[in-house]
């Protein structure tokens, strides 16, 4: 995909205002994503092939020693940064329609939802697909468990376990062992 237009879809979705989501330019650039997850998926469903250069050529970053496994799905992902030694593994969603850091040393598990967007709360708007975005950050050595949701704007602290299930609606402290709908920190798992 060309640099200006991604530059351009970045200037309307990642402002953090109210924008029309069918807008042709970023349906061009959530179709090219499409067609990038679906051609890593087969390859990894059908021949047992992890062609990570087809994502890498996808995402903002993508570190060393990373496995994404099959049905992955990233709205753009030119608002995707992946860090080292991150597994995601199987029907990961990611909706990437602003930035979305993922740290070293991650683990995404099944089934997850990493949603940035946002529907317009006005309902004339929303019907009319307006909507607006909120970064996500996951820090370093994190374990996110599997059929978890990670809400818009959350940040989850470094060295944090959240629990498979639930849903992260609010920023989680490091080092916390995390759980819940809505989801909590319910002890810590080192002192600092």
């Amino acid at each position: 995909m060309e640099q200006d237009l991604i530059k351009r879809v970045q200037a309307i979705t990642n402002a953090g205002k109210l924008y029309y989501d069918y807008n042709e330019e970023i349906d061009l650039a959530r179709d090219y994503s499409f067609k990038i997850c679906r051609q890593y998926n087969d390859l990894v469903q059908h021949q047992n092939e992890y062609h990570y250069e087809l994502l890498a050529g996808l995402f903002a970053h993508l570190g060393k020693n990373v496995r994404i496994e099959a049905n992955f799905l990233t709205e753009f992902g030119f608002n995707l940064s992946v860090g080292d030694n991150v597994t995601i593994l199987q029907d990961v969603s990611l909706i990437d329609c602003t930035f979305v850091t993922i740290g070293n040393n991650v683990v995404i598990g099944p089934h997850c939802g990493i949603y940035t967007a946002n529907h317009a709360e006005d309902p004339k708007l929303r019907a009319n697909h307006y909507c607006y975005e909120r970064p996500i950050v996951i820090e370093d050595d994190v374990v996110i468990g599997g059929g978890s949701v990670i809400a818009p704007g959350v940040k989850i602290g470094a060295g944090s376990i959240v629990q498979a299930g639930s849903v992260v609606v609010k920023d989680l402290p490091a080092n916390s062992f995390c759980l819940g709908d809505p989801c909590q920190a319910i002890r810590k798992l080192r002192e600092d």
